[in-house]
């Protein structure tokens, strides 16, 4: 691995680690600027086929495919009472691991996979959530920043063992 690609590697693992420390700490609008105007923000429904037949999720069904606006309606619905699935709020742990940088023109766009870890509590439930998967991120340099112009997160699980998904991943 060259210097360029692993000073690369760890600035995004850095922007990685600290989205995950936005969302853990209920910073939704500081985590909305993380985004890039152009944002598609998607998680495909899991499918379960026979054999190795890839890929093993749809592309046409999503569990949510938002754009910055729909994203923005999300986030500023979360600050109101209307939000009952988080009230009151989870508690989310995120772990992000396996960071790769699978493309990279400096200080124009990059593509980053990681794998996602969430540990979700809620209330006085003695259940949590746990939910797992990779992200396959998209990044457009943008007024000297990083911004996320594409996420798809492909969960792990066919059926996802939660009341609500009404976190961000």
């Amino acid at each position: 691995m060259n210097v360029e690609k692993l000073l690369a590697k760890l600035e995004f693992e850095q922007w990685l680690i600290d989205e995950a420390k936005l969302l853990d700490d209920i910073e939704f609008d500081d985590w909305f600027n993380l985004m890039h105007s152009n944002l598609i923000y998607q998680m495909p429904v899991r499918v379960n086929k026979e054999g190795t037949e890839r890929p093993d999720y749809s592309t046409e069904m999503f569990t949510f495919n938002d754009d910055i606006e729909l994203l923005k309606l999300r986030v500023d619905r979360l600050k109101t009472d209307y939000a009952w699935a988080e009230i009151p709020p989870s508690r989310t742990r995120r772990f992000v691991s396996n960071i790769s940088v699978k493309e990279l023109v400096k200080e124009e766009k990059a593509v980053v996979n990681s794998y996602l870890l969430i540990y979700r509590s809620r209330s006085t439930d003695i259940h949590h959530d746990l939910i797992s998967g990779e992200r396959h991120d998209e990044f457009t340099y943008e007024d000297g920043k990083w911004k996320l112009s594409k996420r798809v997160f492909i969960v792990d699980q066919t059926t996802i063992n939660t009341r609500n998904l009404a976190i961000f991943v």
